[in-house]
């Protein structure tokens, strides 16, 4: 199972992407999108160690030649951050979602779109495939979970 992590105080400057455990640097775009009904986009866009601009399924694809660097924050820097992390197999039914290393029920969606400054050199997400959810083309910093309350009503929160 991959596991794939976000820690953030919610600006993109101060944002630590992680794959497996390893921090991991290029990334260009990143766009999650998961729902009870069966929606499972995961793509991630990065530069990878060769030059070349990779467009990959976050948990069904090997993520060739992805660059890794020393973790950007110590164990007192992550106490002023917040952790998101997503484990799967690439199936929706084996997919678990933890904030702050405990785990998330409820989930009724849950939307990722990280994206740095554009370039006109290189293709946006939003051309790989189309989706209910709109994927701007500007810098974008949205990472939000929507839930089931007991009651039934739902409640959507920003995660950082």
């Amino acid at each position: 199972m991959a596991q794939f992590s976000i820690e953030s105080n919610g600006r993109l400057e101060d944002t630590a992407i992680y794959f497996n455990g390893k921090q991991i640097e290029g990334v260009k775009e990143i766009f999650l999108n998961l729902d009870e009904d069966g929606t499972f986009d995961s793509i991630i866009q990065y530069e990878g160690t060769d030059g070349v601009l990779y467009s990959k399924n976050i948990f069904n694809e090997y993520l060739a030649n992805i660059k890794t660097r020393p973790p950007a924050y110590s164990e007192e820097d992550s106490d002023f951050l917040q952790l998101l992390t997503i484990e799967s197999n690439g199936n929706i039914e084996q997919t678990f979602v933890f904030r702050n290393d405990e785990e998330q029920f409820g989930i009724v969606s849950l939307l990722m779109h990280i994206k740095g400054s554009s370039s006109p050199n290189r293709p946006s997400l939003r051309s790989l495939f189309s989706t209910k959810k709109e994927i701007p083309e500007t810098p974008e910093f949205k990472v939000e979970i929507t839930y089931r309350e007991d009651n039934g009503s739902l409640t959507t929160e920003n995660v950082f």
